[in-house]
């Protein structure tokens, strides 16, 4: 006998009862009429775009935990689509996705009677005032050596003194000023990990057609890609250039796709390091989205480094994790997908898993190596590996 579906909505058990036998979307688009649909997570919408105007209802479904296709459907309703009414997720999510599905544009989410049962209310109601942790949940643990919120805030007398012509500028307002003083000469590169909105929506507001790079290694997450294509849309970004490794380099240097399970460092050199250098050489600074509070090494980090033959300008450089989370619920900017399934760094998909409770928020990459970083760190004019001990960095 199947058990009962649950409704949680405002962080209460409802009645599903109204929510069941919605017709699938092939009988949906065969009938001239109706004001409910259910969508499977690798829908076109476009399919649905003339009707959505006469649709009340949409449940979109979440075949399993792992699969988060289903919230960047909801983003795309919401944001690209003027989708407003309302929309509810179904499939065996947790409290942690629920608060995630919320932050997307759901309405409710539809659970099973068991999936509900291993939960209490008070765990989907909490879940709402928890929700600014879950951007940042491995910064509730202490880990190792890994600096304080206020230890991220306090800035030395030798700082003040410091050679930073960007110093004490907001974020914005540095980032605006290296734009004009490198005129041209200066490009982001982002990952697309879980804050990458935040730089890239800081971009936008100052010049949407500055060059951003994305290393399309070819073993990206596919909701990564997703979450590529649907920050460009959000934000207009009209300089968005995707790079990728050389083919013929990829045929001779890693012809099975599998060089990731034997020789990580090569791995990353082949896709990452090698195709970026090839083009930052035209840059004379390069934007990035590291901060102070991250690791030890960064402490004393200012907002534009020189030395070498390229600038880091480090907008972020003073702001903490609160600020990260604000900024995103201030500006509504999209979250990653996978980053509500317990991906706390978000790398390539066969180096990168999931976090559990309570682990360095890094720990999901490179996991059972002593590898750290991909090697994108540009020391003296060349792009040398940097040794790093894993702390609090999520991103």
């Amino acid at each position: 006998m199947p058990l009962n579906p649950v409704l949680i909505k405002d962080g209460h058990q409802e009645s599903a009862e109204d929510f069941n036998d919605f017709p699938e979307l092939e009988d949906f688009l065969n009938s001239n009429h109706g004001d409910a649909v259910r969508l499977p997570n690798d829908v076109d919408l476009e399919t649905i775009k003339l009707r959505l105007q006469s649709i009340k209802t949409i449940i979109v479904d979440f075949p399993s935990f792992a699969d988060g296709r289903g919230f960047s459907i909801a983003r795309e309703l919401r944001k690209k689509y003027g989708y407003s009414a309302l929309l509810i997720a179904e499939g065996p999510l947790i409290p942690d996705q629920y608060a995630f599905a919320l932050q997307c544009g759901f309405d409710a989410i539809k659970v099973d009677e068991g999936t509900y049962a291993r939960q209490t209310e008070s765990d989907w109601f909490n879940a709402m005032d928890a929700f600014s942790l879950t951007y940042q949940r491995g910064y509730a643990f202490k880990q190792g050596p890994a600096l304080s919120v206020f230890d991220a805030r306090k800035t030395s007398v030798g700082a003040l003194n410091a050679n930073d012509p960007y110093f004490g500028l907001s974020a914005e307002a540095s980032l605006r000023q290296s734009i004009e003083d490198y005129n041209g000469k200066i490009a982001m590169v982002s990952s697309l990990g879980a804050d990458s909105a935040v730089l890239l929506h800081l971009v936008s507001k100052i010049d949407k057609n500055l060059p951003v790079y994305f290393l399309d290694t070819g073993k990206h997450f596919r909701e990564t890609l997703a979450y590529r294509d649907l920050l460009i849309g959000d934000l207009g970004l009209t300089n968005f250039i995707t790079l990728t490794p050389d083919s013929k380099e990829l045929k001779a240097e890693d012809p099975k796709g599998d060089l990731n399970q034997s020789e990580p460092d090569l791995c990353c050199a082949l896709r990452k390091v090698r195709p970026l250098d090839k083009v930052l050489t035209d840059f004379d600074a390069r934007i990035t989205g590291r901060k102070r509070y991250q690791t030890p090494d960064r402490k004393n980090m200012p907002t534009l480094e020189t030395g070498g033959r390229m600038a880091k300008v480090n907008p972020l450089a003073y702001w903490t994790a609160k600020d990260v989370t604000a900024y995103i619920r201030k500006h509504d900017l999209a979250p990653h997908p996978m980053f509500a399934l317990g991906y706390l760094s978000i790398g390539c998909q066969p180096c990168t898993t999931r976090v559990a409770e309570g682990e360095d928020p890094r720990a999901g990459r490179w996991r059972n190596n002593d590898k750290t970083e991909c090697g994108i760190h540009y020391i003296d004019g060349k792009w040398v590996k940097v040794p790093h001990k894993k702390t609090f960095e999520v991103f």
